[in-house]
């Protein structure tokens, strides 16, 4: 097998190799942000000092606090909209991509892909409805 050859055949892995890398660096990101925040406290304490409220603050935020989580980019109430829109919106489209290939024998394929949408589109409903304030 060529490299061309492979390429061809695998080209389509270079999306989730870089979501990977993506979360990594993320990850990463986040935890230099905390290390840094609890240095900077410790040098307060060290010194005697009352640390800041606003860096108490920050040192209790999470990742969803600093817009990582979600599929609209931000935390919160915004980013459980946005995964509520994206699945119906999945959701509906397959359901019409079925609706036009019925009749075929790959037609299974479209209504389970449709299904599974709408179900997490209900559930990213429930969370945005009933999810913490």
């Amino acid at each position: 097998m060529t490299f061309a050859e492979f390429f061809y055949s695998f080209w389509w892995l270079i999306f989730p190799i870089f979501g990977m890398a993506m979360a990594f660096q993320g990850a990463g990101q986040s935890e230099k942000r905390q290390r840094r925040t609890l240095d900077l406290i410790r040098s307060y304490v060290e010194q005697g000092k009352e640390p800041p409220p606003e860096l108490l603050k920050l040192a209790q935020k999470s990742d969803d606090d600093w817009g990582m989580g979600g599929v609209g980019g931000g935390g919160g109430q915004n980013s459980s909209a946005w995964t509520f829109v994206v699945f119906a919106a999945l959701a509906a489209g397959f359901g019409t991509g079925y609706w036009f290939v019925r009749a075929e024998d790959f037609a299974f394929a479209f209504l389970i892909v449709a299904v599974t949408m709408g179900v997490l589109a209900l559930g990213a409903l429930g969370i945005l409805i009933f999810g913490r304030k």
